[in-house]
């Protein structure tokens, strides 16, 4: 008996034995096939945002400093030579279906060697809400496309403040316009600055250039500044982090930014320029 005892315990250790191999053999090709499907999923994945958003070259162009130039008579001759002026080149007031066009009525004065940005700007009526239609949206595209025929600069930018409810519809016109704009122009959006921090909507929109702009925050003002103070002065959503915009009269120190667009209130004049406060701080290279 004792010989067939250990015929049979040798039996059940070499199934044992081969059991264990094929369980691990199992293993391994579980592992195997779950590292291909991970890397094949790796492949698929978004590029990193500073791979996305490399600059338009337009953009690079630009000085570090730019002067929005409002609706009124301005003489910016004084400008340094680091600066460039942003103008209003015309403004568009979308009231029901109507689409009115107002181009610059103002003179304005720079040296030849002055670089300059259009800029159309928009306004939705509040007494008569727009219809926010497609001959609305075209109609601004086309005043864009306007604007940039008159831009050496090669850049045009689109300011439009919208309401939550015209949120899809400024979406629209960004897409349109960054599809009917060739493709050597840069199209710059300017945006609120709740729409660069906690309600960063705009992440996604073709837009060669975001300016959120720290002044006029209303009742956010204060979350703002502080969010800005503890971001180094930087907004740091996806593509707000190369432009900002701020004013004369609600100068903001430590904005940090490759590129400043500053409004004032009134006219520009030198000492006005000479008191606002500006960081020009690069960002990481694309």
């Amino acid at each position: 008996m004792a010989p067939l005892l250990t015929r049979g315990r040798v039996g059940a250790a070499l199934l044992a034995s081969l059991a264990l191999t094929l369980l691990v053999a199992l293993l391994v090709t579980l592992l195997v096939r779950l590292g291909l499907s991970f890397a094949a999923a790796d492949t698929r994945q978004p590029a990193p945002p500073a791979a996305r958003l490399k600059e338009h070259p337009a953009l690079r162009a630009l000085p570090p400093r730019l002067a929005w130039a409002w609706e009124r008579p301005e003489d910016l001759r004084w400008l340094p030579a680091d600066a460039g002026v942003a103008w209003l080149h015309s403004r568009i007031l979308l009231q029901g279906e109507q689409t009115l066009v107002m181009p610059r009525a103002q003179p304005m004065q720079v040296r030849p060697e002055t670089v300059l940005v259009p800029v159309v700007h928009v306004d939705a009526s509040v007494r008569q809400p727009p219809a926010l239609t497609a001959p609305q949206r075209q109609r601004i595209v086309a005043q864009l496309l306007r604007a940039a025929a008159r831009a050496p600069s090669r850049v045009v930018q689109l300011d439009f403040e919208v309401r939550l409810s015209q949120r899809a519809f400024l979406a629209d016109v960004v897409r349109a316009a960054r599809q009917a704009l060739p493709a050597d122009v840069a199209l710059s959006i300017t945006a609120l600055a709740s729409w660069c921090a906690s309600d960063t909507w705009l992440q996604g929109l073709p837009a060669d250039e975001i300016v959120p702009m720290a002044f006029r925050m209303s009742r956010d003002s204060a979350m703002l500044r502080a969010r800005l103070q503890a971001q180094d002065g930087r907004f740091t959503a996806e593509g707000c982090g190369r432009a900002i915009g701020s004013a004369t009269d609600e100068p903001l120190a430590g904005l940090r930014a490759p590129r400043h667009y500053v409004f004032s209130p009134r006219p520009w004049t030198p000492a006005a320029w000479a008191a606002h406060p500006f960081d020009t701080a690069p960002v990481a290279a694309d």
